[in-house]
């Protein structure tokens, strides 16, 4: 009797989302928030008007390094999953009982392009 994988309930989304040609991505994390969050109160002091702008989606993303990869400058720009990020840290990692770990932060601004 052959056997055969059943799959049951959703399907769910297994791994990263995209590549680095520099590092070896071992893990992601994609958020997205609001620069400007203004609350207005009434005389009671219930908030009766919330201003949410500027939304920004930051990622950060760790990994090993590959073996004769140069590590991105900050201020460059990157692309993740479709979307344009700015570098904005570059955390390089080495230990003399692991491989070289490298961490890279960026951020999309809601008008920058």
């Amino acid at each position: 009797m052959a056997n055969t994988s059943i799959d049951y309930g959703v399907a769910h989304f297994y791994g990263l989302r995209d590549t680095r040609t520099y590092m070896t991505v071992q893990s992601d994390s994609i958020s997205n928030t609001f620069a400007l969050d203004v609350e207005v109160s009434d005389e009671q002091g219930r908030v009766i008007t919330d201003r949410l702008d500027d939304k920004r989606i930051e990622i950060t993303f760790e990994g090993v390094l590959l073996s004769s990869a140069a590590i991105p400058d900050n201020g460059l720009i990157f692309t993740y999953n479709g979307v344009s990020y700015i570098t904005k840290s570059v955390e390089d990692k080495g230990t003399n009982k692991d491989f070289r770990k490298v961490s890279v932060q960026g951020i999309k601004y809601q008008e920058i392009a």
